[in-house]
C-alpha cells in the first residue's frame, strides 16, 4: 500500500514537471518566432529602399552624359530674335543657307551641328571653313546670327535712340586668308543697308557699317593679334585702325554702341573706339558671330577655319 502511493506521487511530480517544462520551452520558442519575424521585416525594407535609390542615380547620371549641351539655348536665342546664316552638309560640298533652321525645319531650342554650330566649356562655338561659299552678298563664308524682330529681318535708325550689342567672346583660331599672308575673321558688327536694299537716306551704299575683327597670322591658334576696326565708319573715314595688345584664347566683354549716330565699341568696360557716322544710320542691325574676311575664292582647307566662342549675348534697343 505505502508502495503505491509513492508511485502515484511520484508519476504525478513527474508529469507536473514535465508540463512546466513543455510551457517554458513552448514561450521560448514564441519569443523567438517573433524577433525572427522583426529581423527578416527590416532587412527586406531596407532592401527594398536601396535598390531603387542606386538604379535612379546611375540612370540620371548616365542621362546628363549622353544629353548634348544646346547652344542656341546657352545663349537664349530664340528664333523671334535671331536668324542663324550657317552650312548645310560636311566638306567642300556644304551649302550655304542665310536661315539654316528654316532650312532644316528645325529650331534654336534643339539644333546642333557639330561641324559648325556647338558647345564646348560653356562657349556656344561658330566654326566656318575657308573655301566655303557665301551669301548672294558676298562671297566670304560665315557662321553668324542676324538680328530678328518678330521672325523677320529686324531693321533700326542709329540717328535715334540708344541701340546696343554686348557679348563675351573668344575667338580660339583664325583662318588663312586667299594670299597666305594673315588670318582675319569678324565675330561682331553693325550692318547698313546691302546691295539689295539700295542705299540709306542719304543716297549712301553703307553696307557693313562697322566690323570688329581680330587679325594675326594664317591658321593662327594662339599669342597676339589686332583688333582691326573696319566697315564705313573707318574704311570711308580715315582707313582701318589696328589695335595691338589682344590675344587669342582668351575671353573679352564687348559692347557695341549706337547713339544718335554716334558709334562707340568698349572692351572690358574701357572705350576702345569713337565715332560719329558722317551719313544716315537707318536700316542698321547686329551680326555676331564667325565672318571669315579675305577669303573670297580661296580653296577649302578643312584644316583652316575660324573658332569664335560666345557665352553671353544681348541687345538692347531704347
Amino acid at each position: 500500500m505505502y508502495l503505491r502511493v509513492v508511485y502515484f506521487m511520484d508519476k504525478e511530480f513527474i508529469l507536473g514537471r514535465l508540463q512546466t517544462f513543455l510551457i517554458m520551452l513552448f514561450a521560448v520558442v514564441l519569443v523567438s518566432g517573433c524577433s525572427d519575424n522583426g529581423t527578416d521585416d527590416d532587412t527586406v525594407v531596407g532592401d527594398i529602399v536601396q535598390e531603387p535609390e542606386t538604379e535612379t542615380e546611375t540612370e540620371t547620371e548616365t542621362g546628363e552624359e549622353s544629353t548634348p549641351e544646346i547652344p542656341g539655348k546657352v545663349l537664349g536665342l530664340t528664333s523671334a530674335d535671331w536668324k542663324l546664316n550657317s552650312f548645310n552638309g560636311i566638306g567642300e560640298e556644304a551649302v550655304y543657307e542665310d536661315n539654316i533652321l528654316e532650312a532644316l525645319g528645325t529650331t534654336f531650342d534643339d539644333y546642333v551641328d557639330i561641324n559648325y554650330f556647338y558647345v564646348q566649356d560653356g562657349f556656344t562655338y561658330f566654326k566656318c571653313y575657308r573655301g566655303l561659299g557665301g551669301s548672294k552678298n558676298s562671297n566670304n563664308p560665315r557662321v553668324e546670327l542676324r538680328e530678328l524682330k518678330e521672325g523677320e529681318n529686324n531693321y533700326w535708325d542709329g540717328d535715334t535712340g540708344t541701340h546696343s550689342m554686348e557679348w563675351t567672346v573668344r575667338v580660339d583660331q583664325l583662318p588663312k586668308s586667299t594670299s597666305g599672308t594673315d588670318g582675319v575673321l569678324c565675330f561682331g558688327q553693325i550692318h547698313g543697308p546691302s546691295e539689295d536694299q539700295g542705299f540709306n537716306d542719304d543716297g549712301v551704299d553703307v553696307d557693313d557699317t562697322i566690323r570688329l575683327q581680330f587679325r594675326g597670322e594664317p591658321n593662327q591658334k594662339t599669342g597676339d593679334v589686332d583688333l582691326k576696326i573696319s566697315g564705313y565708319i573707318t574704311e570711308n573715314q580715315g582707313g582701318s585702325i589696328s589695335l595691338p595688345g589682344y590675344r587669342l584664347n582668351t575671353v573679352y566683354d564687348f559692347k557695341l554702341v549706337m547713339e544718335e549716330g554716334n558709334i562707340t565699341v568698349f572692351v572690358d568696360g574701357e572705350v576702345v573706339f569713337e565715332r560719329k557716322l558722317n551719313t544716315s544710320g537707318d536700316t542698321s542691325y547686329f551680326k555676331v558671330g564667325n565672318y571669315l574676311q579675305s577669303v573670297k575664292e580661296a580653296s577649302y582647307d578643312a584644316s583652316s577655319f575660324g573658332l569664335v566662342g560666345i557665352s553671353k549675348l544681348k541687345v538692347t534697343h531704347n
